[in-house]
């Protein structure tokens, strides 16, 4: 008697699942750029480098609210102020806002940031809870950010000609 031979398949279970981790990556990875390409305030993507402006929505020591603005892993602020912050018309702007102040018991801390001019706003971010926005600095002009949970939280955005 003689025994058939099974056809082995090259699709293996392990590659079936590596070819589904592969795509998905890639599907990730263009969602992402995509979106880091579509300012908030422009039905066109932008397809050039951006300018990453990072602040932190805190509390210091003598009860002021403010932001802090960090640049290459430097805190760039005056303490109980909130910086301005300079960028060029044309620039494709990064927005990333992140809460570090820590909840009381009685009052969870919320911030949020606001560019009525660019269309920005964020949610509003409880401790530890960051939002990246992308908008195009398409207006020359001094304009204002704020925070509506606290209206002392706030600052000047100015954008100069390219």
């Amino acid at each position: 008697m003689q025994k058939k031979k099974q056809k082995s398949s090259n699709l293996s279970k392990g590659k079936i699942i590596s070819f589904g981790v592969v795509l998905g990556v890639i599907v990730l990875t263009g969602f992402f750029t995509i979106n880091s390409f579509s300012p908030v305030n422009s039905d066109t993507l932008i397809f050039a480098p951006s300018t990453n402006v990072f602040l932190k929505g805190v509390k210091s020591p003598n009860g002021n609210y403010h932001y802090q603005y960090a640049k290459g892993g430097k805190t760039m602020f005056a303490e109980g102020t909130s910086p301005t912050i300079s960028v060029s018309q044309g620039n494709l702007i990064q927005l990333h806002l992140i809460n570090e102040e820590k909840n009381q018991y009685d009052n969870p801390s919320k911030h949020n940031i606001n560019i009525d001019k660019f269309n920005v706003h964020t949610n509003d971010l409880g401790y530890f809870q960051s939002e990246s926005i992308t908008f195009l600095a398409d207006k020359v002009g001094t304009f204002d950010y704020y925070c509506t949970i606290h209206p002392e939280m706030k600052g000047i955005i100015t954008v100069n000609a390219g």
